[in-house]
């Protein structure tokens, strides 16, 4: 069973604004969708600041993150992969080709394709932030095992494959 960790709940706020004792049942403390999400929302406030300082946003850096990560990949194929909007991809691509981080080429399976693909510039764009990225990363995981970590990554994947399949 989860346990509770009523110290890292948010504060209820009374109509003064002060905090109060809390009078809910903290169901949520235990909740792994809703400790999952705050975790990765932390993790992506703590990068933005970085991100901001190159002027670049966190789709942007999904996007180029997932094309160094990957390759060359079309627009459906990045959708696939960060789980964004197809138009919110096209329009990220759109300025990151503008700012010449990205290319686009002609995909030689099927000619209505385009291939997106970082260009040297996107590559050291990459280089500039995944130092920040890896430094917010190990602070997170500070004092958990390699294996532990281990784990975690895949009981994630474990996870997607269930919702997958759930379908």
């Amino acid at each position: 069973m989860a346990r509770a960790i009523h110290n890292k709940a948010p504060p209820v706020a009374t109509d003064r604004g002060d905090r109060r004792a809390r009078t809910g049942d903290l169901w949520l403390d235990g909740f792994f969708p809703y400790r999952l999400y705050r975790a990765s929302k932390k993790l992506q406030l703590r990068l933005q600041t970085r991100l901001r300082a190159m002027r670049m946003n966190s789709s942007q850096w999904r996007v180029i993150s997932v094309l160094k990560a990957y390759g060359a990949l079309s627009i459906g194929e990045i959708v696939e992969a960060t789980l964004m909007e197809q138009p919110t991809i096209s329009r990220v691509v759109a300025r990151l080709e503008k700012t010449g981080l990205v290319a686009r080429r002609p995909s030689t399976r099927d000619s209505r394709m385009a291939l997106i693909s970082l260009t040297a510039p996107g590559v050291e764009v990459f280089k500039q932030i995944i130092p920040a990225a890896l430094r917010h990363q190990e602070l997170a995981l500070n004092g958990i095992a390699r294996k532990e970590i281990a784990q975690v990554v895949a009981t994630l994947e474990k996870i997607e494959e269930n919702i997958e399949s759930s379908e």
